[in-house]
């Protein structure tokens, strides 16, 4: 149109200038409807730099921070102090007032979008320096109608001494890179790389390019962690001579530098080893170093609380078991104890009381309960653990699904590892600004975030990394809440008696000790949902064994209502839809609970797409249970499997699992046997008939008919 317009002779020289005045006012305003942040020019150590503008993978997504103002001065006065300003004469004002304005002539969309703060400063010429802002179309950096966009690019670490510049190509920009000492060219990437320690070298180097190439650098938090980071990660190895002598003697050799990485940082740390490498054991070791520090809270799942308390006394016998306060509800006390086990729920009922108790070594289990900061249950954890000098956090999955959810926790740790929860979003979440808000569910630089948090909070090792170290097969018992069988205790105890009767025999006692074992999973069912539902919460994939059919309906319900797919196999399932069965759990990533019966999957079934493996109910012949453990643990299987035996005290629990254990313990003397439940001890409850029943539950176990007849009888009384 203005080719048009200049070709005509009978224009005079103001109407063409009157028509180039306007032709400028159409850019400018189109350019100050999309806003996007502008990397600010900054010194840090007397070096000039672009401040971080978090400029993402697409420099379309790159916007600016929520609460936020403009100063144009400020930003003239740092480029004036690097630059020619001759380079810059056409720079358009960003005055906070021109800011404004120009937002209350746009659309409400556009001001929703823009995050623009209007909250009144008492000072209004304050500045926050880092939502300095520019336009896709470079702000009209030129009044040159042939201006070409800048160059964009961001510097991202890629291991601990080096770090990669991702832009496209420019010839000046290559030109500066090859005046870097410490330059390498990766030809596979395409991309330059440079020593952490030229950083601000390179930087300045590229200021002279301003505005025709913009490189975001570094944030100042990666640069200070990583200028005085060594060549080697090294976790130097600290003096335990001092921790409780039966848990110095059970610690692998990664879990000992587990421990030594924990005092190494302070007592404040995450730990993220993958499922089954022993995160218990490495937290009790960590807190025992401190005990002159406790009293000790813990937080933990409901159904695991129990589970801890018996670490405790596996792992600390030196430590009183009076001393171990397990909370069951908010009416308990959780003052005048050593050591105080809580789960979530009741924290948050009591956040206040607990926080007057002051508490300095806390343990927070399964810490990915905190990934939303918005929730009641992590506002209450962040108000514990601020006032606590030692925080450790456990969790194979410290991140479900997207990074943000990593932000609390580490926070939580150690709050000045990133600055805010904004800036974090935008460089680690690829943060999009939407029209109701920031959009942090994506991820970004996801090799620098692992670095950072590997040097300064978080320990996290692999099954494949420590193999050689585990055994093939871990067993563990998980102490069920004995608060939720308690409700069963009169129907238990009376079943007890009445299979320890002396005048009982034959078939007429069998039939005692079925109902017994019927009761007992209708006692357990409860417990064995809650630690289920917990489970779910990890995203893990595992294989979970029952009985009884109601137990297994259970199961099956709890999964439903998390929302998750599974596969069921009992006895009703034909050998067809086994196999399709077991190819949908073996290959879909969706599928991830395999709910299985302990006498018709026990064996003819390869599921080793599962590194877990749960019995929610317990069996009289340890040969069963051994074949059901391999439906994970066999060939193909290429890491190391935990089994976990769900047990209930007061029940019919504590006379099978010790028979179990004795079974197998002759059978592997014997040379009959390569398993071994030793290893997955636990307190066995004993009786004034302990000893006849157990006899005579030995002796049923050998009585094929017996086994028989359990197996028929799968279904619990209503």
């Amino acid at each position: 149109m203005i080719e048009q317009v200049g070709e005509k002779s009978t224009l005079s020289e103001e109407q063409r200038k009157k028509i180039e005045e306007n032709r400028q006012k159409a850019l400018q305003k189109r350019a100050e409807k999309q806003l996007i942040r502008l990397p600010v020019l900054v010194r840090q150590d007397n070096v000039p730099y672009y401040k971080p503008s978090s400029v993402c993978n697409n420099a379309h997504n790159v916007l600016p921070c929520k609460n936020s103002c403009t100063e144009s001065k400020l930003f003239q006065r740092q480029v004036k102090s690097s630059i020619d300003t001759s380079n810059i004469r056409n720079v358009v004002s960003l005055s906070a007032g021109n800011i404004e304005d120009n937002l209350n002539n746009c659309s409400p969309s556009v001001k929703k979008s823009t995050f623009y703060s209007d909250r009144k400063h008492e000072n209004q010429n304050t500045v926050d320096k880092s939502s300095v802002r520019k336009t896709k179309a470079e702000l009209s950096y030129s009044n040159s109608s042939n201006s070409k966009p800048a160059i964009q690019g961001v510097c991202v670490l890629i291991n601990r001494k080096r770090f990669q510049v991702e832009v496209g190509f420019h010839q000046q920009i290559i030109e500066v890179f090859k005046t870097i000492p410490s330059k390498v060219y990766d030809a596979k990437e395409k991309q330059w790389n440079f020593a952490v320690q030229d950083h601000d070298k390179l930087i300045q180097g590229i200021i002279p390019l301003f505005p025709n190439v913009v490189i975001s650098p570094l944030p100042p938090y990666i640069l200070r962690v990583f200028k005085k980071a060594s060549d080697e990660c090294e976790i130097p190895s600290m003096d335990l001579s001092n921790l409780d002598l039966k848990l110095q003697n059970s610690l692998l050799p990664f879990q000992r530098k587990g421990v030594s990485f924990g005092i190494y940082k302070g007592g404040r740390l995450l730990i993220a080893d993958d499922m089954g490498l022993g995160k218990t054991i490495q937290a009790i070791g960590i807190a025992d170093y401190y005990k002159d520090e406790w009293p000790l809270l813990i937080v933990a799942p409901s159904s695991v609380r129990y589970t801890w308390a018996e670490a405790f006394h596996t792992w600390l016998p030196s430590l009183d078991p009076q001393e171990i306060n397990v909370v069951n509800s908010s009416k308990d006390s959780v003052s005048g104890s050593k050591v105080v086990i809580m789960s979530y729920d009741i924290l948050t009922r009591k956040v206040k009381f607990i926080q007057n108790q002051k508490f300095q070594v806390v343990i927070m289990d399964e810490s990915h309960f905190l990934k939303n900061f918005k929730s009641a249950r992590t506002q209450a954890a962040l108000v514990v653990m601020k006032t606590c000098k030692r925080v450790i956090l456990l969790s194979g999955t410290p991140a479900l699904s997207r990074p943000m959810e990593l932000y609390t926790q580490i926070s939580a740790i150690n709050n000045k590892v990133f600055p805010n929860y904004t800036d974090f979003g935008i460089r680690y979440c690829n943060g999009k600004i939407m029209p109701w808000g920031w959009d942090f569910t994506g991820s970004s630089h996801m090799t620098e975030l692992q670095l950072l948090l590997e040097e300064t909070v978080m320990i996290r090792r692999l099954k494949a990394e420590v193999i050689t170290q585990l055994p093939a097969k871990r067993r563990q018992m998980v102490l069920l809440d004995p608060s939720v069988v308690h409700s069963h205790k009169k129907i238990l105890e009376f079943m007890s008696k009445e299979v320890n009767r002396t005048n009982l025999h034959g078939m007429e006692r069998r039939g005692k000790l079925l109902q017994y074992f019927r009761e007992t999973g209708f006692a357990k069912l409860s417990a064995i949902c809650d630690y289920i539902k917990d489970l779910l919460e990890a995203e893990r994939k595992f294989l979970c064994f029952g009985h009884h059919q109601s137990v297994l309906d259970a199961i099956c319900k709890s999964i439903k209502e998390k929302g998750i797919q599974y596969i069921r196999i009992d006895g009703s399932t034909s050998s067809e839809t086994r196999k399709q069965l077991c190819d949908k759990f073996q290959f879909n990533d969706t599928v991830r609970v395999a709910v299985l019966s302990i006498t018709a999957a026990n064996s003819g079934i390869n599921l080793t797409a599962a590194h877990m493996v749960i019995f929610a109910e317990l069996f009289w012949n340890p040969g069963i249970l051994t074949q059901a453990e391999d439906r994970a643990h066999r060939i193909g299987q290429q890491d190391s499997v935990v089994v976990q035996y769900l047990v209930a005290q007061g029940t019919a629990d504590d006379h099978i699992w010790p028979l179990v254990q004795k079974k197998l313990e002759i059978l592997n003397k014997a040379g009959l046997s390569k398993d071994n439940f030793s290893d997955a001890d636990t307190t066995r409850v004993k009786g004034l008939c302990q000893s006849s029943l157990d006899d005579f539950l030995e002796d049923l176990s050998k009585d094929q008919a017996f086994l028989d007849e359990l197996i028929m009888s799968q279904e619990i009384p209503s």
